[in-house]
């Protein structure tokens, strides 16, 4: 690491430091920076994640821990794996890891992310929704971080060999810390994948096709646990309704344009209201009642409820109906604005 002399117009060069020379530990320092201070961290290596959990055991029986849980705007979960030094099993927990979180479900990732900001299931879902989007699946698919001091050469041609024979989506920082006086610097360089194939990956995971959770709806129905949401999904993919097999939604739309997004979840529906109309709040809360649990979202540009009882998709769809006139606020927005909605 260079100090730019302005005067002299010269580069001043700061001595290295190693973290053991330091006395910096993995877990205590490291990780703990990281926790405290993610915005500055992901901003350094130039990711745009949101912190969701540290210390994880990402099964029951398994007693390791992953060190710490991101998610991206896509959704996707990442694995982040710290070392001091360098480590050759550093990769292969990482894998594990991806494996084990695999299998995981929104609620999962919502939970673990409830636990970290110390707030209910469903403030941390609000937050979550609203800094993935919409559209986003939490937890599919999955890539892993590694971050540490020095790479093995069997570490990164295991990473590239991953990266472009399978697609799996690993990324390796190396940790470099630079002294002046009594103050630390720590500088994280991508030392793979080459920034080319970083461009691709991105592009990739915002644009690229994803792989459903399930191989239909039979068996993503299969797995709710509230008879009356799979009741209700059934009904409307039998009239055909616009549906996503990936979110595990249905969409309900108004001349053409999206309006509602009913995702499925384990023991509820989850709504979605792209835009807002006149009074939506208290037509919604007066059909459905407090226990929809209806808020703005988006800034207040959305709104997001929850259909539990059969009583509750029932009332929803008859709403539905009856709102094919309503002036939405973006009804006034370009036909190039509703091409990107589909």
């Amino acid at each position: 690491m260079l100090r730019l002399d302005l005067q002299t117009k010269k580069f001043m060069s700061l001595p290295r430091s190693r973290m053991n020379q330091l006395g910096l530990l993995e877990r205590d320092d490291l990780q703990r920076m990281i926790r405290q201070s993610p915005t500055a961290f992901f901003e350094e290596i130039d990711d745009d994640l949101r912190l969701i959990g540290e210390e994880i055991r990402p099964v029951s029986f398994v007693d390791d821990r992953i060190d710490l849980l991101a998610v991206d705007r896509a959704g996707q979960t990442v694995i982040i794996e710290l070392k001091r030094g360098a480590d050759k099993l550093q990769l292969l927990q990482a894998l594990a890891y991806a494996g084990m979180v695999s299998s995981w479900d929104a609620a999962r990732v919502i939970t673990e992310y409830a636990a970290l900001i110390e707030s209910n299931a469903s403030a941390a879902e609000q937050e979550l929704l609203e800094y993935v989007g919409e559209d986003a699946s939490l937890n599919s698919p999955q890539r892993i971080l590694l971050i540490a001091e020095d790479f093995d050469f069997e570490v990164l041609v295991t990473a590239e060999w991953l990266t472009e024979k399978y697609g799996v989506d690993i990324r390796c920082y190396r940790l470099s810390l630079s002294t002046e006086n009594d103050a630390h610097f720590l500088s994280c360089m991508c030392i793979y994948p080459p920034a080319e194939i970083t461009d691709w990956a991105r592009k990739k995971r915002s644009g690229g096709p994803t792989v459903p959770t399930w191989k239909d709806w039979e068996s993503a129905l299969k797995q709710i646990e509230n008879p009356a949401a799979s009741d209700f999904f059934r009904k409307e993919l039998e009239a055909r309704r616009d549906a996503s097999l990936l979110k595990r939604a249905l969409r309900f739309k108004i001349n053409g344009r999206r309006r509602w997004n009913v995702e499925a979840r384990q023991k509820e529906a989850y709504v979605w209201q792209n835009s807002r109309f006149k009074g939506d709040q208290q037509f919604w809360t007066g059909i459905l009642g407090q226990e929809a649990e209806i808020q703005p979202v988006k800034n207040g540009n959305c709104l997001r409820f929850y259909l539990r009882t059969s009583d509750n998709f029932a009332k929803f769809a008859d709403a539905v109906k009856t709102l094919n006139s309503v002036q939405f606020v973006d009804d006034a927005e370009s036909s190039g604005d509703q091409a990107s909605e589909e």
